[in-house]
Parts: structure tokens; sequence; C-alpha cells
């Protein structure tokens, strides 16, 4: 979640930012940066939008963000979310129809998200619980990313060794580094960056829909 299941590869603030020049507000990236980091800080203590699914969830943080850049416009505030609400819903249906594409093929599906307390929400919202076996937040977990503790917890809901687990990420320092550390396969949504240490990374997606025909050159390669 944040960049790889609702965003190919794409982070948040990025969505973010491209969001409020939908809405007609061009703001320097720093300044954007520091209202979306301080909307992160009052979300990890938020108890509303601990349950919150994505629209209500958005409704907070963007509120957060307004009130940071002193521009508080309700008008500005839903143009902004429904900006950033609209892409995120269509790459949930294409990548929730491949999440059970990857189910149909006996595969355990499962997330792990440095989240609000509302992962689990979030996923049901945008259709992939019931592809999923494990979902680990942690706000509920009380370890984050880039902690390899956090994958260790998702192995054990899994009750799986890491070895046989592909972490899936964006991030190659929170999720690729973590998850090879503790022996996990990964495979890195690399959204065209270059590559900081090849032998970390057992697959490069361009895209998450790239996926299915990763894992079948590997298994051709294997056999």
């Amino acid at each position: 979640m944040g960049g790889t299941l609702d965003g190919d590869g794409v982070h948040w603030l990025d969505r973010f930012s491209a969001a409020y020049l939908a809405a007609g507000v061009a703001l320097p990236f720093e300044r954007l940066r520091a209202a979306f980091d301080e909307a992160e800080r009052r979300a990890a203590a938020d108890q509303e939008i601990a349950s919150a699914g994505l629209r209500a969830m958005l409704q907070r943080h963007v509120s957060w963000q307004l009130d940071h850049l002193e521009l508080t416009d309700e008008r500005l505030a839903s143009q902004i979310i429904d900006a950033f609400e609209q892409p995120i819903r269509g790459i949930a249906a294409r990548n929730a129809a491949l999440l059970h594409v990857l189910t149909a093929r006996g595969l355990l599906v499962g997330v792990v998200s440095n989240g609000c307390g509302n992962v689990d929400a979030l996923c049901r919202d945008l259709g992939y619980a019931d592809a999923l076996s494990v979902v680990v937040d942690s706000r509920r977990a009380g370890v984050a990313k880039p902690d390899p503790r956090i994958y260790r917890i998702a192995a054990d809901g899994l009750a799986l060794p890491p070895a046989a687990i592909m972490m899936v990420g964006d991030s190659f320092d929170r999720d690729i580094v973590p998850a090879k550390a503790i022996g996990m396969k990964t495979a890195w949504l690399h959204g065209g960056a270059a590559c900081p240490d090849a032998t970390r990374v057992d697959v490069r997606l361009e895209s998450l829909a790239d996926l299915p025909a990763a894992l079948d050159r590997r298994e051709r390669a294997a056999s």
C-alpha cells in the first residue's frame, strides 16, 4: 500500500503533487513535502483514521495538508481528493484482479505496509481483502519498515519460511533490502530508478502487471 498495490510504483507524495496541479495549485515540492509529512505525523496517532477507508482517509489527510499550507478551502480539498482518488481506484481494480490471478495459481498473498492502523480497511475498500492470507499494518504490529522484523511477522502469518516468500515492493530501502536480509526473494517495482545493488533484487518489474509473467520465467528457468 502507498506505492505498490495502489500506485504501481508511484509514491503518495508524488501523486499528491499531481493532484494539486490538477486542482490548479502549483507548489514548490519541498513545501508540499512538509505538508505531507505533517499530515503523516498526525495520521500516525489519529484514532478515526485507524478504521477509515480510502475516501475518509484522504479527507482527513488533505485537511491536515491544507491546514499546514494555510490554504484551507473545502472546494479545493474536494478537487485534490478527487484528483488523487480516481487514478487509485482504477489501479486498484486492475490489481485486485491480479491478486486473484496469483491466488488461482496456488500462491498465498499478503500485504506488509507502514500504515495508520487501517490497512485492512483499505484492502477491503479497494477489493483486495478476499485474496489476502495476511495483512501486516505497522501501527498494529508495533514495528515498521525498514525493520526486518515486520517481514518476519508476515512470514509467521503465512506459516512459511522467508526463503519460500517473494517480497514485491516499490521501495528499495524499505522493501527490498530488509526482505532480502531475512532471506526472502525480492521483486522490485523500480519506477525507472537505477538499481543501487543488483545482488538484492531477484526480479525487476516495470509494472505490477508484469509479475505473473516474471514468475513464469523464474519457474521455467528453475525447471
